[in-house]
């Protein structure tokens, strides 16, 4: 039993000239053969005579938009990895390309080198394990006929096909698993494309979606229930994505009059927006409920206590806490015992009492797992030779600094000029290393 190795071939279209001869440079010293075209049509031209396992494609070209594109590609080449690499976010255009497209991710222009290089080999080990995994059920379907043939009337072969129905089950079970992969990857998408929109920390998605999933193992929800929770924290905003700029960048306390009705139409925006997916329902209804308080008061039913559904109530209270610590609430940003004092202040009016410990405990043990015990620090403390612990980011959602930069006197002085011309009170995540040298070093002196 022989496997056929075939050379892979990967399409990339772009209409900008240039963008196409450093793709060519980066691809030159990779094994693959890759063809490029400048246009979606020539690209279709292409495709024509030479399928491609991979196609890379932007999004805003002439003629031809990139989600149009993919979606005439994958009727040439249905058992292609398609990606759309763009610097453009338009939410609805990269909805067209998940769901008619077929496209697997979305990456954001400019690229690391590095990143969309592993990217690339990532798909072609996906399609040369599903080219194998084709090849190896062929041959056993055509091994199984011929036993069946040839030995149907022999006990010791019933083993044998005992095994091919096996084989097949397994199959079966990983297209399922693949399934449910591509709906996380596009999860994860449109999660990216929700954190352009926000001021929040690169992590506050995320930092939502684990603890609310690590509260919902520690409640004892079976692993459907763990994997809606998990998806609609990640979702939660995505009503957001219909509410104006000049909203989502006031905290949410100081929102009042037709400023505040806007924003919590947000979960009914969230729920509209995903009802259409039957697979994820589930999660549908738990962005739509995400909001009500335990006491009645929240929107956009007044649904209250028991009533509110379990998940939602989990998201809720990571909500409550992450916006809180995170200054989305208040326009300050907060230390994790601030947040927690909060949180239990509120308890029993916006989220249910007998969740709020739990969720604290939970929070320190993800804390703990992804390395991320941290000090605030306000910018006008910020020392020589602190290193970041996350992204900083300005009022408008641009980063000025990324994780892991060390602050010297020059940017703190330039970051003490833009918080004096933007009137905006900037706060610090530190690694604790460093405070921790800080401090010996003050015992010491």
């Amino acid at each position: 039993m022989e496997l056929t190795e075939e050379p892979i071939n990967i399409l990339f279209v772009d209409d900008e000239e240039n963008i196409l001869k450093t793709l060519k440079r980066l691809m030159s010293f990779e094994n693959y053969q890759c063809h490029f075209a400048n246009s979606g049509q020539e690209g279709l031209q292409l495709l024509q005579k030479q399928p491609c396992e991979i196609i890379i494609s932007d999004m805003r070209m002439p003629a031809m938009q990139g989600d149009v594109f993919m979606v005439k590609a994958k009727e040439i080449c249905p058992n292609s990895m398609r990606f759309i690499l763009s610097g453009y976010a338009d939410f609805n255009s990269l909805i067209q390309a998940l769901n008619d497209g077929g496209v697997h991710q979305f990456i954001m222009k400019p690229w690391d080198d590095d990143a969309l290089l592993a990217k690339i080999a990532d798909a072609v080990e996906h399609v040369t394990v599903k080219k194998q995994r084709d090849q190896l059920l062929k041959i056993t379907r055509r091994q199984a006929a011929m036993l069946a043939q040839a030995n149907k009337d022999l006990e010791s072969k019933v083993a044998s096909r005992t095994q091919e129905v096996q084989q097949t089950a397994d199959m079966l079970d990983l297209s399922y698993h693949e399934l449910k992969a591509s709906y996380g990857v596009f999860i994860d998408v449109v999660a990216q494309v929700l954190q352009l929109r926000t001021i929040a920390p690169k992590d506050h998605l995320n930092d939502i979606a684990d603890t609310s999933l690590a509260l919902a193992k520690h409640l004892g929800l079976n692993e459907d229930q763990q994997e809606a929770v998990f998806r609609a924290a990640k979702l939660h905003e995505l009503g957001k994505i219909r509410i104006r700029d000049s909203i989502l960048m006031k905290p949410y306390l100081n929102l009042r009059g037709p400023d505040l009705k806007e924003y919590r139409a947000y979960p009914l925006q969230g729920y509209s927006l995903m009802a259409s997916l039957d697979n994820l329902s589930d999660v549908s209804h738990l962005i739509k409920s995400h909001c009500e308080q335990f006491d009645g008061l929240g929107f956009p039913e007044r649904l209250k206590g028991e009533d509110i559904p379990l998940g939602s109530r989990i998201i809720g209270t990571a909500m409550h806490f992450f916006m809180y610590r995170n200054g989305l609430a208040d326009g300050t940003s907060h230390a994790d015992e601030e947040a927690e004092e909060y949180l239990r202040g509120i308890a029993g009016r916006e989220v249910d009492p007998e969740l709020v410990e739990p969720f604290l405990e939970c929070v320190k043990q993800e804390f703990a797992k992804k390395g991320k015990y941290e000090t605030l620090v306000n910018l006008g403390m910020a020392r020589q030779g602190m290193v970041l612990s996350r992204d900083l980011y300005n009022v408008r959602g641009v980063i000025m600094l990324t994780k892991g930069a060390v602050l010297t006197d020059n940017i703190i002085s330039k970051l003490d000029y833009i918080s004096q011309k933007e009137q905006h009170k900037y706060v610090l995540y530190i690694e604790n290393e460093n405070i921790e040298e800080e401090e010996e070093q003050a015992q010491d002196s």
